[in-house]
């Protein structure tokens, strides 16, 4: 039984004087790449092996940090498990710092090591490939260069494409991301910022970076729906199962899992703790996936991996996994609820419109989410926090009824009217518990002056007065709302300091400059149908998924007055506070509530009628 211990991404992140350091077989070697420059790498061999199969991580991130532990729960016992680890430093960074980086690619690189293990006495025949993130996305460089030893790769948290959408989220910086990328070592932002639109360096790296047809070799892809990459990922491996060589198509596996992209705070792929949530059922299934694939390819082990699906992935919120054979998950199928007035999600259209206002001086913060920045915090995490902003309004439907599952790309159109000539529209997707939580699912953001494209021909500024159609593009999910719990949607001007901050005076971007307050809009009438778009199957247009009785409570937040209408005739109306404390009572013959004597914070308003009880949260100025 191998124990097993965080990946190297959370190692790092950890005091390393409480482990045992191993020595490597082999420390500090150098290997000729065909340019004539040298990589240098460990070789990490078990005690009694003359020769054996190798697993290859080549890494810009210090080969050294693996004599504290080998990754896949290995840690230091190296004995006790059947592979040769051979572990390479990225040309450019720490012990290859020295080789020329002036005409390379980091596949040749992958290529020569492979060449170079071949040629070794302790080397059997086969290499398979492992690591997360950009450890991850050089094996797919590798594999493009089909050595005849690479034989299988485990990439996590990675694709290969080098895309606009991977900085430019709906067009707007992921700033935090930049700032963590250049803090590692890879100096992208002058050449980021010198392309914030589409344009044809963007093209061209898009397509030399997509290449599934060059896939020869089976792969175990292994993600997280927290994790900035999904989005990407799973197109990828779409890609993957139905252009890769004809040989290996049906030999291309996926695992998603409840995970963050790790690198930062204590989770981690295959953690259970993930943000605020706990998920003990995803602890350790990637390191055993990741052994059985690995077994079946370079031990020819008959554990019965073929039989395995070819997608394996977690359905959070019922926080069960399930499997499937065909290469998408995605429904087809779209359902709408609409935005309607006193911040409520319908199956029909609403009327008026709701505001906000936009102040880039005091962005809305970023909390959790597929974040990647020391700073931030990732994952789940409740968002009850930005209810009270003014830059912030909330649609939710009412309590369910009965479970909602999607599988897909959210997505939000709604109808914006705003005095500036650009603003950001951002929103996030949450679970609001019956306790009171707003648990994080996803979220996007969409820069207004792209929403006809993203190259500076496409660029088109807003004039006040004038309503605009905006599409907001959330990352592939996969999610299930129990009943009882609400689907709820922020929607807002920033996220920040995940996202750029935009300056919304139609100036150029990315510099410094003034700033504007932008009043905003969001329209919601059977004119202007703003609307939150999901991938699913349940049948939203029938009422029965939501409560029978339908109950409106306004304004939210409140100052002194809350009124309360519905469509029913409403009992009574207990105020509890978020420890279940009745705190106001009214019987019948009243349309509002006194709330001038309760303290400033969340409260949760419980109806009754006609039997049947309904909970609404609020919040109190």
């Amino acid at each position: 039984m191998i124990f097993r211990i965080p990946t190297l991404i959370a190692i790092i992140a950890f005091s390393c004087v409480s482990l045992a350091q191993m020595t490597p077989t082999l420390d500090d070697i150098t290997i000729n790449m065909r340019d004539g420059e040298l990589l240098e790498a460990d070789v990490y061999i078990p005690s009694g092996v003359d020769s054996a199969e190798v697993i290859l991580i080549q890494t810009p991130y210090n080969k050294d940090f693996y004599s504290w532990s080998l990754p896949m729960g290995v840690g230091t016992d190296l004995d006790l498990q059947p592979y040769i680890w051979v572990i390479v430093d990225w040309r450019g960074f720490y012990g290859s710092n020295g080789a020329d980086l002036s005409n390379f690619t980091r596949g040749e690189d992958g290529y020569d090591v492979c060449e170079w293990i071949s040629e070794q006495s302790w080397h059997k025949d086969r290499i398979g490939t492992w690591g997360p993130s950009a450890l991850g996305g050089v094996q797919y460089n590798t594999a493009r260069e089909q050595h005849p030893n690479h034989t299988c790769a485990v990439p996590l948290v990675a694709h290969p494409q080098q895309s606009y959408n991977t900085y430019f989220f709906g067009g707007v910086l992921e700033e935090a991301r930049l700032e963590q990328l250049d803090a590692l070592g890879y100096g992208l932002s002058p050449l980021i910022l010198a392309n914030t639109y589409y344009n044809a360096l963007w093209s061209f790296s898009e397509n030399n970076t997509w290449y599934p047809e060059d896939i020869i070799i089976p792969t175990l892809q292994i993600g997280g729906w927290y994790d900035h990459n999904i989005d990407i990922m799973m197109d990828w491996y779409e890609a993957t199962r139905t252009s890769a060589d004809i040989s290996v198509k049906d030999e291309q596996w996926l695992l998603v899992g409840p995970w963050v992209h790790g690198g930062s705070g204590a989770a981690y792929v295959g953690s259970s703790a993930q943000g605020e949530l706990n998920y003990p059922n995803a602890e350790f299934v990637s390191d055993n996936m990741a052994w059985d694939f690995l077994e079946y390819y370079l031990l020819d082990s008959t554990n019965n991996w073929q039989n395995t699906d070819l997608i394996t992935y977690y359905k959070m919120g019922e926080n069960q996994w399930a499997s499937s054979n065909l290469s998408n998950i995605e429904i087809a199928n779209e359902e709408v609820l609409y935005l309607s007035e006193n911040g409520q999600l319908i199956s029909t259209t609403g009327n008026s419109s709701t505001p906000f206002i936009s102040d880039p001086h005091s962005p809305s913060p970023t909390i959790g989410g597929p974040t990647l920045n020391t700073n931030l915090d990732q994952g789940p995490y409740n968002q009850n926090s930005l209810d009270t902003r003014t830059d912030i309004i909330t649609f939710e439907t009412e309590n369910l009824t009965n479970a909602i599952s999607i599988s897909g790309r959210v997505k939000t159109n709604l109808y914006v009217e705003c005095d500036q000539p650009d603003a950001d529209i951002s929103i996030r997707l949450v679970d609001l518990y019956p306790d009171g939580r707003s648990m994080l699912i996803t979220d996007g953001i969409q820069r207004i002056r792209f929403r006809e494209g993203y190259s500076q021909a496409d660029e088109a500024f807003m004039t006040a007065g004038n309503i605009y159609n905006v599409e907001v593009k959330l990352p592939f999910t996969n999610y299930t709302w129990k009943a009882g719990h609400q689907i709820k949607i922020y929607v807002g001007g920033n996220n920040s300091n995940r996202f750029d901050v935009n300056l919304q005076n139609g100036g150029i971007m990315y510099i410094a400059g003034d700033t504007n307050i932008a009043n905003v809009h969001i329209h919601h009438d059977a004119t202007y149908p703003s609307r939150l778009i999901l991938p699913g199957d349940n049948g939203f247009l029938n009422q029965k998924q939501l409560e029978p009785y339908s109950f409106k409570v306004f304004p939210n937040p409140t100052s002194n007055i809350l009124t309360v209408t519905g469509n029913t005739i409403i009992d009574k109306i207990e105020v509890i506070d978020v420890q279940g404390k009745s705190l106001i009572t009214k019987t019948k013959n009243f349309t509002s509530i006194e709330t001038s004597s309760l303290e400033s914070g969340v409260y949760i308003i419980r109806i009754y009628s006609r039997g049947i009880s309904s909970e609404k949260r609020f919040v109190k100025l």
